[in-house]
């Protein structure tokens, strides 16, 4: 579960990457942001499960060790997926 929950957000963050960087003119055709996209979600999601103080984290979080504040994290990072979603479905960016 927490393995599926970095790959998403690295999507949506290496979505939120390239449509910016193709909005300033840098990624031309379709495969150097296909290329760029799928490049930088695989290099954060990598880095991130890698570093095991972000996945233990999340995990005892997720598992409860951390108490009731753990459930508080594990909602917010539930809270703050559905919204960058949800904003890069509407709007075909990420609002910052």
């Amino acid at each position: 579960m927490v393995i599926m929950a970095i790959y998403l957000l690295t999507l949506f963050g290496s979505l939120s990457f390239t449509a910016a960087v193709g909005n300033s003119g840098f990624l031309n055709n379709s495969f150097q942001r296909g290329f760029t996209g799928v490049s930088t979600q695989f290099v954060s999601a990598n880095f991130l499960i890698n570093y095991t103080n972000t996945e233990s984290f999340i995990t005892a979080a997720w598992e409860g060790q951390i108490g009731f504040t753990g459930y508080i994290f594990i909602a917010s990072l539930a809270a703050l997926a559905i919204t960058w979603a949800s904003n890069l479905y509407n709007y075909r960016q990420a609002i910052i």
